[in-house]
């Protein structure tokens, strides 16, 4: 799935994030090397190699203990005998994979042959040295394979760092910057498909009383819980933002127009029902919102025009007396 705004479809489904980086370590440590083998003479030497590069190295016989050691503290690399006693070396990568483990495997073999070295490459194996090798090789292989997990740590943190500019921290939901450029993306779609786009524009009512009386505090707390309502609402690949303030954006693609009024009046409802603490000193006791509906193409053909008709909509459930949902085509004959 296509982590920033472009393309069409499902590209831009909404990210579920749970800000945290990828299962690797600071690259500005020594590498955690474990070394599996049943034969201590080839172990002693792989491990002097790697002590003489400065990194650490644990030794063990077989498979099995690997991976125990690996879930209990999992290794930057094992570099593992393709021959060991019970589960072999080719097992023991897939059995890394199907736990989704992220470290990296470095295959020796005295049995060395293209089929082997293909099926371990394909299993995930990072190298695959054939015995004899030297100190040179062993090093040399060791270096590629961590030089690798590097490149693959920097990609990943570019990724994690990208999604998080489109984020916003408090609600968890889409920021602004991510609203600007997905609305744009999703009126071409709609445009070359010949399908229809609906925007809501959502506002808190009377969120500066709830915000005065309750302190900031819990008014942080009631924005990220109507956050979490709006995207338990919508589809998966609807798209939820926090427009700014206390406002809320959606967007939805390939919605039947038909139905925008009822789905602003579910959310109406929904916020209306959940229980806010600190609600108590609104005007009627109760945390609710308005919201400006507006489509494409009917009311408006651009993303600067669909935003004004849908403010325009958002306003005139302001005046309705709040906890109103208000199309665009209404608002447009109630200012005429």
């Amino acid at each position: 799935m296509d982590r920033t705004p472009g393309g069409s479809g499902l590209k831009w489904q909404t990210r579920v994030m749970n800000h945290s980086l990828p299962a690797f370590e600071s690259h500005d440590r020594k590498a955690r090397i474990l070394v599996v083998d049943d034969d201590p003479l080839v172990r002693g030497v792989v491990v002097e190699s790697l002590e003489i590069m400065g990194h650490e190295a644990d030794v063990c016989g077989d498979a099995a203990e690997a991976l125990d050691r690996n879930e209990k503290f999992p290794y930057d690399l094992i570099v593992t005998d393709m021959k060991l006693p019970g589960m072999d070396g080719l097992a023991l990568i897939k059995s890394l994979k199907s736990k989704q483990s992220e470290t990296d495997v470095v295959v020796i073999t005295g049995y060395g042959t293209i089929e082997n070295a293909v099926e371990c490459m394909k299993a995930g194996a990072i190298e695959y040295l054939i015995k004899p090798f030297t100190v040179d090789q062993i090093q040399v292989a060791v270096r590629k394979a961590l030089e690798h997990r590097e490149l693959r740590r920097k990609a990943y943190e570019r990724e994690f760092y990208m999604e998080l500019s489109y984020v916003d921290s408090l609600t968890g939901v889409n920021n602004r910057r991510y609203f600007d450029e997905a609305l744009s993306g999703e009126i071409e779609n709609a445009r070359i498909q010949g399908t229809s786009l609906i925007l809501l524009m959502i506002d808190i009512d009377n969120f500066k009383i709830f915000n005065d009386m309750n302190g900031h505090q819990k008014g942080d707390a009631a924005l990220a819980r109507v956050g979490r309502l709006l995207k338990s609402v919508c589809r998966s690949y609807d798209i939820v933002t926090r427009y700014g303030g206390e406002e809320f954006a959606m967007v939805l693609p390939r919605a039947d127009t038909s139905k925008a009024l009822e789905l602003a009046n579910r959310i109406l409802r929904e916020v209306r029902e959940t229980s806010f603490e600190g609600e108590e000193v609104l005007p009627d006791g109760t945390l609710t919102v308005s919201v400006g509906v507006a489509t494409f193409p009917n009311d408006a053909t651009t993303a600067e025009g669909l935003i004004q008709c849908a403010d325009r909509a958002l306003y005139e459930a302001k005046k309705a007396g709040r906890d109103v949902a208000c199309l665009a085509r209404d608002s447009l004959r109630a200012v005429q």
